[in-house]
């Protein structure tokens, strides 16, 4: 029988941009088996809202609680509203897996934050080190709310028998994201940069920092049959590190964005703009060994889909 057979499931956060290709993953299983998906929109119920929440979950009643729900930003937003990025992210999961838990839901899984992990910490990154320091001060707020999943993840477990699982993703990509650039992560923000840049005809593109810096980047549809197969195999709380294994430079991503998009002017570097956290990849033996694979769309397969979603659909 299948694992989703006679289940609701929740998704919070639905119709984001790993909410939006979690959903279409679940509909396309449902053709096969029979069970309810739960996509609430923002109006229906705010996850800040403990009363909201509460009557939410009491009338509904998920077995699965998928929460990808969450204020998300970059470097610049994050900065700017670091008690907002808190807030927010820190009441959502809190009340989530709180009121499923009270609820009987079976399953929670959720997605933290890879930022949460120290500053300054060799690569790749394993688990093992997520707790040894402080995470880089640009997103503090953010990353310290993520962080309280794993605690509530682990103390549940411990003192109620709860079962949730709790996933680090790398930095995420693809369509359906945020390209607003005033508040969007790094990938969206230079594809809408270098798209719009070659629609005018621009000389150059002026970017953040000063490239060194590395990240790992994961295209949302892989992250969301991640989240599936999670919810399906996996029956601990984790963390589990969720991305490919593979480090590339800030430098080369814009490099690729600029190849992609076809821009031929100048790259201009504002390196009195901060570049974050210097490196950072993860350590994928934890995840692999629980689902038996290590996501693989390539950052140029994934950022060409993206930059064509871009263009057709803004």
């Amino acid at each position: 029988m299948s694992f989703w057979q006679g289940k609701k499931v929740l998704v919070t956060g639905a119709h984001g941009f790993v909410g939006n290709n979690l959903i279409k993953l679940l509909q396309t299983t449902q053709q096969d088996v029979d069970f309810e998906i739960l996509a609430p929109t923002r109006v229906e119920v705010d996850l800040t809202n403990e009363k909201q929440v509460a009557e939410y979950f009491w009338k509904h009643k998920p077995n699965i609680v998928l929460h990808l729900a969450g204020k998300v930003g970059g470097i610049g937003a994050n900065k700017a509203k670091p008690a907002d990025f808190f807030y927010q992210n820190i009441m959502m999961g809190t009340l989530v897996m709180h009121y499923a838990y009270v609820n009987g839901a079976e399953k929670v899984v959720s997605l933290a934050a890879g930022c949460g992990y120290p500053k300054a910490l060799p690569v790749p990154y394993s688990e093992e080190d997520f707790w040894k320091d402080l995470p880089d001060e640009n997103s503090i707020g953010y990353s310290m709310a993520k962080k309280n999943l794993i605690i509530q993840s682990w103390t549940y477990r411990e003192q109620y028998g709860f079962n949730s699982v709790i996933l680090l993703p790398a930095n995420l990509y693809g369509p359906h994201d945020n390209f607003d650039l005033e508040t969007s992560h790094v990938v969206p923000a230079l594809v809408r940069k270098f798209v719009e840049a070659v629609e005018r005809g621009d000389d150059e593109v002026e970017v953040w920092g000063t490239g060194v810096a590395s990240r790992e980047f994961l295209y949302s549809v892989d992250t969301a049959q991640a989240i599936l197969d999670m919810a399906e195999k996996v029956n601990e709380s984790g963390p589990f590190n969720l991305g490919t294994g593979v480090e590339t430079t800030i430098k080369e991503l814009i490099e690729t964005i600029s190849d992609l998009t076809g821009f031929k002017g100048n790259i201009v570097w504002d390196t009195s703009r901060p570049d974050g956290q210097l490196r950072r990849f993860y350590d994928m033996t934890k995840f692999h060994k629980a689902v038996g694979y290590i996501p693989d769309t390539s950052l140029r397969e994934g950022l060409q889909q993206t930059i064509e979603w871009f263009k057709n659909e803004r």
